[in-house]
């Protein structure tokens, strides 16, 4: 009789375990911090504080730390030193952010330079091409401010995933051949919005 009660709290405990064990990892700071400034981007592009060239900066800022963040948790784990690296951006990217909304939005607002390509890869090289699109797009108004937001995100979320496939030195070909399909699939977005009957504001 003793041995039902032993077996009956063994599983209950089991069940316990693999329960926790189920539960979806809690965002860290670091990303609930970047989801809140990606709403505030996307709440002043929608009462139009915002513009397509300052989506387009703001948005690569955020691509920036995405990046930064993917080669410093490459290891596995963040130093206490990139973690106030990327308190520090953060706290760069919310005074622009803020700075954006509160500025008056024209049509003269200065684009940033064109990011070089960081080397003679292919996967840089397109990546540059790519940017280089989306900057011309919103220049001849072809492209507006929510959609060069969405574009620039896509070419961040390809700048992430290319630094933690590059995190052990080298990019086998299986991670090439995935990002190849990211940038053919960010190509043809790039050209849809390029070629909609929407137009920057």
């Amino acid at each position: 009789m003793q041995q039902f009660p032993n077996a009956l709290i063994g599983a209950t405990l089991a069940l316990a375990c693999l329960s926790a064990f189920a539960q979806p990892a809690a965002p860290s700071a670091i990303d609930q911090r970047q989801a809140y400034q990606s709403q505030r981007i996307q709440q002043g592009i929608a009462n139009g504080d915002i513009s397509a060239r300052e989506a387009y900066r703001l948005e690569r800022q955020q691509g920036r730390i995405d990046a930064a963040e993917a080669r410093a948790r490459a290891d596995g784990q963040l130093s206490g030193a990139e973690r106030e690296r990327l308190h520090r951006m953060q706290d760069q990217a919310n005074r622009d952010i803020w700075q954006q909304k509160h500025d008056a939005p024209t049509a003269s607002t200065r684009m940033v330079p064109a990011a070089p390509p960081t080397s003679s890869a292919a996967v840089d090289r397109r990546q540059s091409e790519q940017d280089a699109r989306i900057r011309q797009g919103i220049t001849s108004g072809q492209i507006d401010a929510r959609e060069a937001a969405r574009l620039v995100q896509t070419q961040s979320r390809i700048q992430a995933v290319e630094a933690r496939a590059r995190s052990d030195g080298h990019l086998s070909g299986a991670e090439r051949e995935r990002l190849n399909r990211l940038q053919q699939r960010a190509s043809a977005d790039i050209r849809h919005q390029k070629h909609d009957p929407q137009h920057a504001r």
